[in-house]
């Protein structure tokens, strides 16, 4: 899922129920979905070595978004 995906789907659910935007945001933390956290931090850029593989390595981390990254981290 890329990016855009996100914003567009978010944008339509608001659009759908304006209440919505005011909403907590949560996470599941495992790929069954069985446990589920508050979301603490804002979208960070950061750039990881490969897709490829279930267990990322972050190669570089900035906060303010000035990186050239090639993922967003949404936790």
């Amino acid at each position: 899922m890329t990016v855009q995906d996100h914003i567009n789907v978010l944008l339509q659910i608001v659009k759908n129920d304006p209440e919505v935007a005011d909403y907590p945001c949560i996470y599941s933390a495992d790929d069954e979905g069985n446990s589920h956290h508050k979301v603490l931090y804002t979208p960070t850029v950061m750039r990881v070595e490969s897709l490829d593989n279930q267990y990322l390595e972050i190669e570089d981390c900035k906060p303010t978004g000035k990186l050239e990254g090639n993922v967003l981290c949404i936790n």
